[in-house]
């Protein structure tokens, strides 16, 4: 799939443009499904490990899901400040990335790391954004992702990306989830509203 996905995002006009990154989530990658099937089994890799994400954080129930799915092409220095998302679920699949020496996870750096260069890599920070970075109350994790690897956080969670050296482009998937109850009791019940 990564193969085929790398080649897709390589040749495509759409994902080779100067303003990708930019506009890359105008859009939904989905919409390009029927020009390459490899988007249609990363569709459903993404559904199945929401369903485990949603068990293992306790939202239990039946839900009307909402999601989008937009590439990052990601040239040499490349880098995404930090950021969150509008929606209650995120998640990042990696198609492609440049060799890495590091652990996939390291969360237990003390604070003094947290200012350290580190390329290439997603950091997820404390999300009580504004905690002491004095020590001792600051958390932070990174992620230095490897082909195939896919990380799930909530949408709330502060993070970025760091630059990378690669010759290639860094190339991944991410995704938004909205995430509605059914059936919920009336006095929750949505309305439309136009302003």
């Amino acid at each position: 799939m990564n193969h085929r996905l790398r080649h897709f995002f390589s040749t495509h006009e759409r994902f080779l443009c100067d303003d990708q990154a930019e506009k890359s989530d105008q859009g939904n990658l989905m919409e390009h499904a029927s020009e390459e099937p490899a988007l249609g089994e990363l569709d459903s890799l993404f559904t199945d490990c929401l369903e485990t994400y949603c068990r293992e954080i306790g939202w239990r129930g039946d839900f009307d899901l909402e999601y989008q799915l937009f590439p990052n092409v990601a040239p040499k220095g490349h880098y995404v400040p930090s950021h969150n998302h509008v929606s209650h679920i995120s998640a990042v699949y990696y198609v492609h990335t440049q060799p890495v020496d590091r652990p996939l996870l390291v969360s237990d750096e003390d604070v003094t790391q947290y200012w350290r260069p580190d390329r290439g890599a997603l950091i997820l920070h404390d999300p009580r954004f504004n905690a002491s970075l004095c020590g001792g109350w600051h958390y932070h994790a990174k992620v230095f992702p490897r082909p195939g690897t896919m990380i799930f956080f909530p949408s709330f969670l502060w993070h970025e990306v760091t630059p990378h050296d690669s010759e290639e482009a860094r190339l991944s998937v991410a995704a938004n989830f909205f995430l509605t109850y059914r059936n919920v009791p009336p006095y929750l019940r949505q309305r439309q509203l136009t302003v």
